[in-house]
């Protein structure tokens, strides 16, 4: 398989517990569909068996490809080279805990085919949903968005959506400019792609909370995340960007 329709890119740090019933989830979900497809696991440095159960479980399924980080070195920074290793027309990026309802998929293709660069999921759209998650986790992330809002470009309301996809072309374009390797490349991703004019459809999301604790340690990583948006500024205006 030379060149899949679909790819699917996965960031996975010590995730031996949720990363087989995730692969099965999303074997399941493409198999019953008309695309074919490749899924990249992108281990970043987990100190748990999470290779070794990717690995058994590539034995039974040529379509999962598995890239290794020797370190740890972010959810941005494994995106980005799941991105550059991947072969599908559109690539599709998700959270190792699935929160996201799948269906949203066929939103993203139709937006994409329809002649969008990048379909990005919002939580905050007519016909998106959001359940189980706390609520102080979530009231800082539209926080965040309004302060995205006020420093670098208007009308993405949701920028932290951990489920995008693109036409395989714009990502690479992208992703090739992204230096930020923490959490808080989504916002300088989506900076580049408003600065390379793509154009950009929000797609609604339904997010049920899988895991118990998330990764994002909410005050050290939001401070950091602010940060980073001074970070894209003035990256932009040092040229980096161009």
């Amino acid at each position: 398989m030379t060149s899949p329709e679909l790819s699917i890119v996965i960031p996975a740090y010590n995730e031996e517990t949720l990363i087989r019933s995730t692969l099965d989830c999303l074997q399941g979900y493409l198999s019953v569909r008309p695309e074919t497809y490749e899924i990249i696991v992108v281990d970043d440095g987990s100190q748990d068996r999470t290779v070794e159960a990717v690995k058994q479980l590539q034995e039974r399924n040529d379509r999962i490809r598995l890239l290794i980080n020797p370190q740890n070195r972010g959810k941005g920074f494994s995106i980005q080279w799941g991105v550059q290793e991947s072969r599908g027309q559109i690539i599709i990026f998700t959270d190792a805990d699935l929160p996201y309802e799948l269906d949203a998929i066929e939103g993203f293709l139709q937006a994409l085919r329809n002649g969008c660069d990048l379909a990005v999921g919002s939580r905050v759209l007519p016909g998106s949903e959001v359940r189980g998650v706390p609520i102080l986790r979530y009231v800082a992330g539209q926080v965040f968005s309004w302060m995205v809002q006020g420093v670098l470009f208007r009308g993405l309301p949701d920028t932290q959506c951990g489920f995008k996809s693109f036409r395989a072309e714009a990502a690479r374009e992208i992703f090739r400019r992204v230096t930020i390797g923490g959490f808080g490349f989504d916002v300088e991703m989506l900076f580049i792609a408003c600065k390379r004019k793509y154009a950009i459809q929000p797609v609604p999301v339904q997010m049920i909370e899988h895991r118990q604790r998330s990764r994002v340690r909410l005050f050290k990583d939001s401070f950091k995340m602010f940060a980073n948006l001074f970070m894209v500024r003035w990256n932009d205006l040092q040229g980096k960007y161009e």
